[in-house]
């Protein structure tokens, strides 16, 4: 039986191995009663782990419930309605990350997923970009921080993505509706991942085991943003973000000045380049100056399509931000080596001394947050919700990332008789031994 569920290589689990992994459950669900107000709170999170975790393919908490043999309202009513702490289960969970995957030059991941919906009711639902299906559609859009290191990878904490529109007054009871904080105000993208990772530094300041991190990694979405960056290097981290290729930089940090005061008028602030013709220029122009012999082929990943196989080029440059000097930073140029017009381009605050296979490294980090991704939609029910509040929205990803690193956690502790295992696996096994309801048939 558990042999024909466990197809990997090198799988030596044996049946009290598996049988482990419910009490395993058991005992995991415990460590966030202290997360719950009330003893029935608590219940219901470990069934609805048990659920996201369980045989049925949709994830709906309908099917939750009557594959549990339990009250389809009253689940509906803990994870939409029941005013349950967030914050204290994530203070718990970020903990648990720590124990299981925490490694010193471990990265942070900011990455947003897109949810389709129909209809106008659920919170954040509007025509956006939603990159689940690569255009604009009807979507809900979550900021998701992850965590990633040599032991696997995992997510952190999420937030609900509220276009614009949505604080307008035609909104208004939509947002009522809903349950949307009245002191909510519009964020950006990059200001609600940005927001995240500051809670994660501050949630570190409270765990006797801190999930430790050096890096921070997302794509030009938010590498685009100074601001972000900035946020990112203001709590003492390096990042390591994608940025456009009509990006501009100098080589060298040009000079500048402020113009003298004439007398007359403001005095001058505002300053100016002493060359106007010391231009800065595009990342995508430096790409035919770099010599071949400066180029560094490397293999960062090892994925379903074979190995990709990247030439990288590294430059320190000047960003240049609204036509002056900004910092300095590394420039990292990723070129595939199948498709050498593919190319990627990247800043980083990095001291000038890293080693540049880190910068390797962390070119690579797209890929871990993908995974989580698709791991979550395949398994475990990430897109499945069908609550339409916010708080029904914010208590599912949580439960969501909960029950993800619960895989991963079974993952890390067998990886000695199964180094193989997979997540899709894990939960194969995980449902062939827990206990199925028993029904009264009165």
């Amino acid at each position: 039986q558990f042999i024909e569920t466990c197809p990997a290589p090198a799988c030596n689990l044996s049946g009290q191995d598996i049988e482990q992994f419910v009490e395993e459950l058991d005992s995991y669900a415990k460590l966030f009663e202290p997360a719950f107000g009330r003893r029935e709170q608590w219940q219901w999170s470990r069934l609805y782990l048990k659920g996201l975790l369980g045989p049925t393919q949709r994830k709906t908490v309908e099917r939750m419930a009557l594959e549990l043999g339990q009250n389809v309202r009253d689940m509906q009513h803990f994870v939409g309605q029941s005013p349950w702490r967030k914050e204290a289960a994530v203070l718990i969970h970020q903990g648990l990350v720590a124990q299981t995957l925490g490694e010193v030059d471990g990265v942070m991941l900011i990455d947003e997923s897109g949810v389709v919906k129909q209809g106008q009711d659920s919170v954040g639902v509007a025509a956006q970009y939603c990159g689940s299906v690569g255009k604009v559609a009807n979507s809900q859009v979550g900021v998701h921080l992850g965590y990633v290191s040599r032991q696997g990878y995992t997510l952190v904490d999420s937030q609900l993505f509220l276009p614009a529109e949505w604080f307008d007054e035609a909104h208004k009871e939509r947002r009522q509706a809903c349950g949307v904080p009245e002191d909510l105000t519009y964020q950006t993208k990059p200001e609600i991942g940005l927001e995240l990772l500051q809670a994660a530094v501050k949630r570190n300041e409270q765990l006797e085991e801190p999930l430790p991190f050096e890096w921070v990694a997302a794509d030009a979405l938010y590498g685009d943003s100074p601001a972000f960056r900035d946020g990112i290097a203001a709590l003492g981290k390096w990042y390591f973000t994608e940025i456009k290729s009509t990006s501009q930089v100098w080589l060298h940090r040009p000079e500048v000045y402020v113009p003298a005061w004439k007398g007359r008028g403001r005095r001058p602030t505002r300053l100016r380049l002493c060359q106007p013709t010391d231009k800065a220029v595009t990342v995508q122009s430096l790409v035919a100056q770099i010599p071949a012999p400066a180029w560094t082929r490397a293999t960062i990943k090892e994925g379903s399509k074979g190995p990709l196989v990247c030439d990288f080029a590294f430059l320190r440059v000047v960003e240049s931000r609204a036509g002056l000097p900004g910092p300095e930073l590394w420039l990292v140029i990723r070129r595939n080596v199948d498709n050498p017009a593919e190319l990627k381009f990247y800043f980083s605050n990095a001291s000038a001394e890293v080693p540049l296979t880190h910068l390797i490294r962390l070119s690579g980090m797209r890929w871990p947050v993908e995974i989580i991704f698709e791991e979550g939609k395949g398994e475990i029910g990430f897109d499945h919700y069908e609550t339409r509040s916010w708080l029904g929205w914010q208590h599912h990803l949580l439960l969501v990332a909960l029950a993800h690193h619960f895989l991963v956690r079974l993952r890390v502790k067998f990886k000695d008789k199964a180094p193989a295992l997979t997540i899709y696996q894990v939960r194969l096994l995980l449902t062939s031994v827990l206990p199925k309801p028993v029904f009264d048939a009165a």
